[in-house]
């Protein structure tokens, strides 16, 4: 379960609010690489902040619309469930 937000503190993304797990398997290229590397790291039941500079999340593109370029995220992120 996770919040995604820019360095502003503007929210661009809540698996919380929707009440649903995000869930992906690691080294398998699914999310960026802050991700594989953070949460990789983490323990069943932990809360951790994320922190992904450019490099480890979308780079100097972005994601349009919702992720401007070269921008530094933040995630709040609970580990729930291994699989």
């Amino acid at each position: 379960v996770g919040v995604g937000m820019l360095q502003n503190g503007k929210k661009f993304d809540s698996s919380r609010d929707r009440n649903k797990p995000f869930k992906f398997k690691i080294g398998r290229s699914e999310v960026i690489k802050g991700w594989e590397e953070g949460v990789a790291q983490m323990s069943l039941g932990q809360r951790a902040k994320i922190t992904c500079t450019p490099d480890m999340a979308y780079g100097a593109t972005g994601h349009p619309g919702v992720i401007p370029p070269n921008a530094t995220l933040i995630f709040d992120v609970e580990l729930l469930k291994l699989e």
